[in-house]
């Protein structure tokens, strides 16, 4: 048996390590053009700031592919021959295949205002990009970040700490409309500011305009006003990678995601898909990809059972991340409503939920607490560390309120001369 797996990264090696475990006599061939091992894409920021190098970011040990007997092939992969069971790659030479994984991730969406694309544009997800960046950014030099997400946020931290003037634009009237409320926002870009950074709300971007010998001297936005810039990053989210199949015998969602059944199986026999790419079906029935590290993985894993032909049906647990505003923590849990849905129209909030909230007097810190009922069911932290696992528990316990905040300091890390969670007299239900 042939395994072929399209994509080196979390979810691509994590499921040949679970196909490996089960046939140790499969031939088993990772394919990837960005790099031969896997690295960890979250820490694309640290490697771009010297915190850290590309290296120290692989999960791995790069014996790993040699004791796992894993064939590495590089390339760029220009199409899937279904009926061959093959790749085609850009060279015209193909690799056969018995089953195949499509675990090739996702890109930057492409940069929709007029003169965008060219010299000075960039995007920050793929390790091409933190390349190019990497080259283009220079001390003193102006750079606009176009985006509120989390991959603006970490652009904006590190060209900062490169020490350029960094102006952050964002169409929405606040920050991060998909993950925080109004309240937390503004706590957010008073952080960012008080770093230095220019931050831009409600500001649609016009145009990208060019001078002598097309090089990037402003951005433009609605209404005329030109920010000054040589670098402009486009953070406006992703779009699965998927250009390659495109008009091929897969079916694709609207966005390019690879439409998937609940055992990741695509609409072509002995096809799989996981990670970014992938098309699978959220707690509230809609389908759109998850775009996290430990979704991709546990995605990977959940492939490979079902490629070794497992009864398989793959729902993500309830959700939780966490990142930094720079400096500042940010960790949620379960299902806290969004402001804004995944193509950025307004949300109606939902009926029978309140929220508990408090900003902690004096600091960048903020707590907010979301109940359906009479049972918790959400979280969002800003400001401090706290484990997520004790929110999991709460949540699936059905705890109430009153019960949550009565142990809420439980489950905050225990950092030395960190203060310890209360409840301010300005907390508030709404």
């Amino acid at each position: 048996m042939h395994y072929a797996i399209l994509g080196n990264g979390v979810a691509g090696i994590e499921a040949a390590l679970g196909l490996r475990a089960r046939d140790s006599e499969a031939r088993i061939t990772l394919v990837s053009a960005e790099h031969e091992h896997c690295f960890s894409r979250p820490a694309l920021m640290y490697v771009f700031a010297g915190q850290t190098t590309l290296r120290d970011t692989e999960p791995y040990d790069r014996g790993l592919y040699d004791r796992m007997r894993f064939e590495r092939r590089s390339g760029r992969v220009a199409s899937l021959d279904a009926p061959g069971h093959a790749l085609v790659f850009d060279d015209g030479s193909h690799l056969g295949y018995d089953k195949l994984l499509l675990a090739v991730g996702s890109k930057g969406r492409s940069a929709p205002w007029p003169d965008a694309e060219g010299e000075g544009l960039h995007y920050f997800v793929t390790l091409r990009d933190l390349e190019a960046l990497d080259r283009a950014a220079r001390k003193g030099m102006r750079a606009a970040v176009v985006g509120g997400g989390l991959i603006g946020v970490e652009v904006a931290e590190i060209l900062h700490d490169r020490s350029l003037h960094v102006t952050f634009v964002i169409r929405e009237g606040w920050y991060f409309p998909a993950a925080l409320d109004a309240n937390e926002s503004a706590l957010v870009a008073e952080h960012m500011r008080d770093h230095g950074i220019d931050v831009r709300t409600g500001a649609t971007v016009d145009r990208v305009v060019r001078g002598d010998g097309g090089r990037i001297r402003a951005l433009r936005l609605a209404g005329g006003v030109e920010l000054p810039t040589e670098v402009v990053v486009s953070s406006i989210g992703v779009v699965p990678n998927t250009d390659f199949l495109t008009g091929g015998a897969l079916k694709l969602a609207a966005d390019g995601a690879i439409e998937t059944d609940d055992a990741l199986r695509t609409s072509v026999p002995n096809v799989w898909a996981a990670g970014d790419c992938a098309n699978v079906t959220w707690v509230d029935a809609s389908r759109r990809p998850e775009q996290l590290w430990y979704t991709a993985r546990d995605q990977g894993r959940a492939a490979a059972r079902s490629m070794l032909g497992d009864d398989v049906s793959y729902r993500r647990g309830t959700w939780y991340n966490s990142a930094k505003f720079f400096d500042l923590e940010w960790t949620t849990a379960g299902h806290v409503p969004a402001t804004v849905g995944p193509d950025g129209s307004a949300v109606v909030p939902l009926p029978g939920y309140r929220t508990w909230y408090q900003r902690v007097p004096g600091r960048f810190e903020s707590q907010r607490i979301v109940v359906k009922g009479d049972r918790v069911v959400g979280f969002n932290m800003l400001g401090s560390r706290w484990n997520h696992e004790p929110f999991l528990e709460w949540i699936h316990e059905r705890r109430s309120l009153e019960w949550v905040l009565a142990r809420l300091a439980e489950a905050q890390f225990d950092e030395e001369l960190s203060p310890r969670f209360r409840i301010d007299a300005g907390a508030s239900v709404s």
